[in-house]
């Protein structure tokens, strides 16, 4: 049994570029949708002005959304698409586990770790998890831009056998607006995956201040990736996930499908914000620390990265999120 779209309320948590993306996109099929924001101020000009999405061929679209701010708590939904980023969500959490026992929940939040918080709060059957690879890049706190196409995988973290009928809706009418949607049995092996291009991406992208596609420009940058990559392999397979050539021809698939698209890390370091480095390579630093593997390149831009927010919060007078 499936949830009619006219039925399904989605409320989408976060009104960075991959929230906006999303919401976005839904809206424009009609589906209805609550985007839940940081603050109020974007809120109120959602409201106000609607939302637009600039789509892959630079046309602009305007379409009205529901809105409100996060301090006002979590509007009731059937579904509930996490786009905050990792390091957001222990605010999240105490909410989080006041939804009632039919609430569903997808996580998009890039890098590992995330899994153990939510499944602190949340039952199995409530949480489950996507990766996207869908290029976005928020260019106010009303107007999103996709970037590069992509898929949404969505699935549990693990195998359970279980269709579930509120997932189930959300991917159909997901499809029917135009996305490339995928269901899988279990996540966790595409978040792996998800975190080897994170890793070897966002990074580069920030500290030499370039769009994806520019790290296939230069020989230079694509033997640094590469470097890394087999220093993330080693780890993964530490951990029960086998990567290879393949695995390294996708991760430069996706700097191609993605050519003009700002990482969310270089979008973070632009704007002075906490990134989601210590979730991504901070946790490949942290995992081969407990499998013995040593992680040189990793650890040496988790520190760059660390220390060029840092820098750039100090300039700000202070973290701005």
């Amino acid at each position: 049994m499936q949830v009619k779209k006219d039925n399904l309320h989605i409320a989408v948590v976060g009104g960075g570029s991959v929230g906006l993306l999303y919401a976005a996109r839904l809206a424009l099929y009609g589906q209805a949708v609550t985007v839940v924001t940081r603050r109020s101020p974007q809120s109120n000009q959602l409201m106000q002005n609607g939302l637009t999405l600039q789509d892959l061929d630079g046309q602009k679209k305007v379409v009205s959304v529901n809105a409100q701010s996060i301090e006002h708590g979590l509007p009731h939904a059937h579904l509930y698409l996490l786009g905050v980023k990792q390091t957001e969500l222990p605010d999240l959490l105490p909410m989080l586990q006041k939804l009632p026992a039919d609430a569903r929940v997808i996580a998009l939040q890039n890098g590992l770790g995330h899994e153990e918080q939510l499944s602190s709060v949340l039952s199995e059957t409530q949480c489950f998890f996507a990766i996207n690879t869908e290029g976005a890049r928020r260019l106010s706190a009303t107007e999103v831009a996709h970037t590069g196409s992509g898929l949404l995988r969505i699935g549990p973290w693990v195998k359970r056998g279980v269709v579930d009928p509120v997932i189930n809706s959300f991917i159909a009418i997901a499809i029917s607006a135009g996305m490339n949607v995928q269901l899988e049995e279990s996540i966790k092996p595409f978040a792996w995956k998800k975190l080897m291009a994170n890793a070897l991406i966002n990074p580069l992208t920030a500290l030499f201040d370039i769009p994806n596609g520019a790290l296939l420009d230069s020989p230079d940058t694509l033997k640094l990736m590469r470097e890394l990559f087999v220093e993330a392999s080693a780890v993964a397979f530490a951990n029960g996930q086998k990567m290879g050539e393949t695995d390294w021809q996708e991760i430069v698939t996706i700097c191609r499908n993605t050519s003009r698209n700002h990482s969310s890390m270089l979008q973070d370091v632009k704007r002075q914000k906490q990134t989601e480095v210590e979730s991504i390579n901070g946790y490949l630093v942290s995992r081969g620390k407990e499998a013995g593997i040593p992680t040189p390149l990793h650890e040496v831009l988790l520190r760059l990265i660390l220390l060029k927010t840092d820098m750039g919060m100090e300039k700000e007078g202070g973290d701005i999120r």
